[in-house]
């Protein structure tokens, strides 16, 4: 019973262990058993990984497009399904005992007797033409499913091409139906849209003949202009040299200022009646401009209308085209169409001639090959300890050695030091060598005992003698512990005697030490009163020499107060003197000084009419300045404004035929779009209906325009009406650009002429303030001669 349950506990293996190939666990297990294992295991995950996902991938691309959600599942099946196979087989391969020959057994017999009755070796070599066979299906099989998994991308690339070839086709014999039924629609509407292009084109060359003919009338007046502001500027100047008197001039405002002034006025008048008949005659080509943009755009509408119903017409013709073209019959990417794809690559010139194995399948076929090979060649050219791991039989034993069982057996005593039992590899060696010749093992023992007694009686004497020494030593310890007692013992007596000594010791010097302060003490006190008594005299001398020294000092201070009285006296007759000297020269300093300050006050005050007379002449001319600077910038910004004006007044006919071209195509893609959206809709039903490929396509729409050619047309138009959106905002943005500009303008203008009035205004502020200024002048010299 106990053997029963031993082997039962030995046979349940975790299933970890299973996994790693190790049905026996650690049992027998050696170093090379372990890398032997890893090896082998990697290359049957290897092998099941990649049937796995080549199955997987062949599953999941089997179940039918109306059933899409089956190929996640359908896939993971195939691959557990096919993972589970060729790990199993390629598992039980690796751990099956593989039948040996032998060495030296007489007729070359198999070694173990139950394996060659039971015919183990037809068993493991019909196992082998098993995973050949596997092999060779995975080869021609399998090998292809991987080629196409590889070769995925050019399968799509070829059947891309293929629908493409069949769509290019298509479309090329019905642009063909069309051009043959629209070739009268565009002769007739070629006749009505030529004229109205010329029209157009000539309207533009004489647009630009009447902007030109602007450009010269503003050209022609341009010398006069500059002449009359060239004289302008020059009669302000002169007039205020007269009336700052500048080049040896008489200062004031005479004769010869009113005439100037005069003059500058007719100028003044003479400029704006030329700037008059400028806007005048401007006027009247500009209205002709106006009304030849006018004419423009109703050209440009009727144009763009005639062009828009040629465009329905050409549409309704594609339309009745397309519903007379056949159903749509892409070709589907199926199973059998990726097979026929991978075919037709094999025979493309691009691969033609390539060796076998350069090519994916004979790379696919290579693959599996060297790993099915190289696992075959592991299990041909395993390690003997290998051998022993997987041996059956052998590990039981080996189980019953640890547990003691096999003790009865020389030998196989298990001792208790793990050290001093038999590795796996000597047990496996003694144990088929008594399996083999059981009397021959025992013989060979009996021989190794009777070999090793002497050894054994050596030893005893050796552990005998050992034993004493180890005694000896003990006895030894044991007296040195004695003396070191004794030894303490006699240590602690000395040690009290010793503090009974210094105890005794210490009370004769503390008696002696008492009797020498006490003595001392005497001494002292005798010592204190004799210092005591002498300081006493030497304390009475001291105060009577004190009282000598303060009566002396005293009639000296009497003394010193009498003689600083006198001095005080003589100090302060000697300083009233001083001071009346002092403020008979503060009255004479002080009426010099009023002089001075009533003479600077005069000159002051000339100094400052005269800088004030000659800052205001400056600001005079400076004034004269900027109101020629700012007439002739006003004139300026008058001709820039016209200029504005006119540039605005095109970019508003271009914008306001822009829109309506924008309106005609929006409307345009409403319909197109209208069109688009009612084939989505027959396609939503047609779907519904059958199972169709990636490109599969329902019949047309009533107006007979394809979505196709809808959104072809549609794009198109979409990319025209972004770029006309684009030239639009463009436009507006130049237009509103200009229009900042022309405020601006006019900003600029108001502002100079209010500032140019108020540069007028202070110039007859300024010159009655020099009027004024050189009458007060004349005045104070007068009254400065009386």
């Amino acid at each position: 019973m106990d053997l029963g349950w031993r082997s039962r506990r030995f046979f349940k293996v975790p299933s970890l262990d299973t996994l790693r190939l190790r049905p026996y666990g650690d049992s027998l297990a050696t170093p090379a058993v372990a890398v032997w294992l890893g090896f082998a295991w990697t290359i049957i995950l290897l092998m099941a990984t990649i049937e796995g996902i080549v199955w997987g991938f062949v599953g999941a691309s089997i179940v039918p497009q109306a059933a899409a959600w089956l190929r996640p599942v359908a896939g993971l099946f195939m691959f557990v399904l096919m993972f589970a196979v060729i790990w199993i087989v390629d598992a039980s391969l690796i751990m099956s005992e593989r039948p040996t020959r032998a060495r030296g057994a007489p007729g070359g017999g198999l070694r173990d007797a139950r394996l060659a009755e039971r015919g183990a070796g037809t068993r493991w070599f019909f196992g082998l033409l098993v995973r050949v066979l596997i092999v060779a299906v995975s080869l021609y099989v399998t090998a292809p499913f991987l080629a196409k998994l590889i070769r995925a991308d050019d399968i799509e690339s070829y059947h891309q091409r293929l629908v493409e070839h069949y769509y290019a086709g298509r479309d090329a014999e019905f642009q063909a139906q069309v051009a043959v039924r629209a070739q009268e629609i565009e002769a007739r509407y070629g006749g009505l849209i030529a004229p109205l292009e010329e029209e157009v084109e000539r309207l533009n060359r004489s647009l630009d003949a009447e902007r030109q003919r602007r450009d010269q009338i503003a050209a022609e007046y341009g010398p006069e202009v500059t002449v009359l502001r060239t004289e302008l500027a020059a009669a302000q100047e002169r007039l205020g040299d007269e009336i700052h008197g500048r080049g040896d001039r008489p200062e004031g405002y005479g004769p010869e200022a009113r005439r100037w002034e005069a003059r500058a006025n007719t100028l003044v008048a003479a400029l704006a009646d030329k700037q008059a008949e400028i806007d005048r005659r401007i006027a009247e080509v500009a209205q002709t401009i106006a009304d030849q943009e006018e004419r423009l755009r109703a050209r440009t509408d009727e144009l763009q209308r005639i062009r828009l119903e040629q465009q329905e017409r050409m549409d309704r013709i594609r339309a009745e085209v397309a519903a007379a073209q056949p159903e749509e019959l892409p070709p589907r990417l199926t199973f059998a169409a990726r097979s026929k794809a991978l075919q037709a690559l094999r025979m493309s010139p691009d691969e033609a001639g390539v060796p076998h194995f350069e090519t994916v399948d004979g790379f696919a076929q290579a693959a599996l090959a060297i790993l099915f090979f190289s696992l075959i060649a592991l299990k041909l050219f395993e390690p003997a300890a290998v051998r022993a791991y997987y041996n059956e039989a052998l590990q039981f034993q080996y189980r019953k050695y640890l547990d003691g069982a096999l003790a009865g057996i020389p030998g196989f005593a298990c001792p208790e030091d793990v050290a001093q039992r038999l590795s796996p590899v000597e047990f496996a060696r003694l144990w088929e060598g008594y399996e083999r010749d059981p009397e021959g093992h025992f013989a060979e023992q009996q021989a190794r005992l009777a070999a090793a007694e002497p050894m054994r009686t050596r030893l005893a004497d050796e552990s005998f003698a050992e034993t004493l020494i180890e005694r000896r030593r003990e006895n030894l310890d044991r007296e040195l512990d004695l003396v070191s007692r004794r030894r303490e013992i006699e240590v602690a007596a000395y040690e009290n005697e010793q503090r009974l000594r210094a105890g005794e010791l210490r009370a004769q010097l503390a008696d002696e030490t008492r009797a020498k302060h006490h003595h001392r003490r005497e001494e002292l006190e005798h010592e204190l009163q004799q210092a005591r008594e002498s300081w006493a005299l030497q304390k009475a001398h001291d105060e009577e020499d004190l009282r000598e020294r303060m009566a002396a000092f005293e009639r000296s201070v009497e003394l010193a107060r009498e003689d600083r009285r006198l001095r005080e006296k003589e100090m302060e007759i000697r300083r009233t003197q001083r001071e009346e000297e002092l403020r008979q020269a503060d009255v004479q300093r002080l009426h010099r000084h009023r002089v001075e300050i009533a003479e600077l006050e005069a000159r002051r005050r000339r100094e400052e009419r005269l800088e004030r007379l000659a800052g205001m002449r400056d600001e005079l001319s400076r004034l004269r300045e900027l109101e020629t600077r700012d007439t002739a910038e006003a004139a300026a910004l008058r001709e820039a404004g016209y200029r504005l004006k006119d540039a605005i007044e095109t970019l508003s006919g271009k914008i306001a035929s822009s829109e309506r071209e924008l309106a005609s195509a929006g409307a345009r893609m409403t319909e197109l779009k209208r069109i688009a959206d009612g084939r989505d809709a027959d396609l939503g039903e047609g779907a519904r209906s059958s199972v169709g490929g990636f490109w599969s396509r329902s019949g047309r729409p009533e107006d007979g325009k394809s979505a196709r050619e809808a959104k072809r047309e549609m794009k198109a138009l979409e990319k025209w009406l972004r770029e006309e959106g684009e030239r639009l905002v463009a436009l507006r943005d130049e237009r509103r650009a200009l229009e900042v500009r022309r405020i601006t303008h006019e900003d600029q203008l108001r502002a100079i002429e209010e500032r140019l009035s108020g540069v007028r205004s202070r110039i007859l502020f300024h010159e009655d303030a020099i009027g004024t200024l050189l009458a007060s002048e004349r005045a104070t010299t007068d009254d400065a001669e009386v």
